[in-house]
């Protein structure tokens, strides 16, 4: 695991493009955030990512519906295209306008994760089948078709525009992303859970190297997912992620674990 030797540099976090959106929007989407249990004075940044997926998520299924509604007297009217073909083309220019969020699974957009993949079908291809039972009781009840978007969706959810993180790489259970405002890699496992925060920039690092920045940070993922501290540690420090300081500080820790450990070995002793 992570040393907590790292001492992060402040960050004004109210003044980031996520808590700007989350504070903005939260207060109408309150129910299903309260599903995720994030509070409307949440202070996590990960939670807040996370809550401003569930937000955008849900704009994208309000989109979906100011469309059938106001698209669907004209449906019934049109004869040189189906009712559907006529829905979904006004649905599909309504996300392009809107520039709305998505990512793919397989052959699917996934407009809203609130969903199932299977449902995200039928709302992008099957438009007039959501005007009609059961899918039209979808507009006011929602709730009761939710899934879990991190369960069902992963990390995938991560990387698209329901974010501003930048994946840097994917490993065989996880990936890892970027935050620039938060300064910050996020490993995410395939559960779209957080594993591991590696803080970037320590507070003894006046003044940030953001040259090749993207180079640097696959250096030190690589590290990280090879499993040795050492290496790790050095990557972070080589590519001016922590002052020297703080790396002979976590150098040290390691070599006195590491010590602890041989000395308990060497008696036949556990170490706790």
């Amino acid at each position: 695991m992570l040393d907590r030797t790292i001492k992060r540099r402040k960050i004004n976090y109210s003044s980031t493009e996520d808590f700007r959106f989350f504070s903005e929007n939260a207060g109408k989407y309150t129910q299903i955030l309260s599903f995720y249990h994030i509070p409307l004075s949440e202070r996590n940044p990960f939670r807040v990512i996370q809550g401003n997926i569930l937000i955008r998520s849900a704009m994208n299924k309000e989109l979906v519906d100011d469309v059938l509604n106001l698209e669907y007297d004209n449906s019934l009217k049109v004869t040189e295209v189906s009712q559907n073909e006529y829905l979904r083309k006004k649905l599909w220019d309504s996300y392009e306008k809107n520039n709305s969020p998505y990512f793919s699974v397989g052959k699917a957009r996934i407009y809203i994760p609130l969903f199932s993949i299977p449902l995200n079908i039928i709302y992008n291809d099957q438009c007039d089948k959501l005007v009609e039972y059961p899918y039209n009781q979808l507009t006011k009840n929602p709730l009761t078709s939710f899934v879990d978007v991190f369960d069902t969706y992963g990390y995938k959810v991560y990387d698209s525009k329901f974010t501003n993180l930048v994946l840097i790489k994917e490993d065989k259970t996880s990936a890892a992303f970027y935050s620039n405002d938060f300064s910050c890699i996020y490993i995410i496992n395939d559960q779209g859970r957080l594993d591991q925060i590696i803080p970037l920039y320590d507070k003894y690092i006046k003044h940030p190297e953001m040259h090749h920045i993207m180079s640097k940070l696959t250096d030190v993922v690589d590290a990280y997912y090879s499993s040795s501290y050492p290496t790790f540690v050095f990557s972070l420090y080589s590519n001016g992620f922590i002052s020297k300081k703080t790396y002979k500080k976590m150098r040290k820790r390691f070599q006195n674990r590491l010590s602890r450990k041989e000395k308990f070995a060497s008696k036949g002793e556990k170490n706790d």
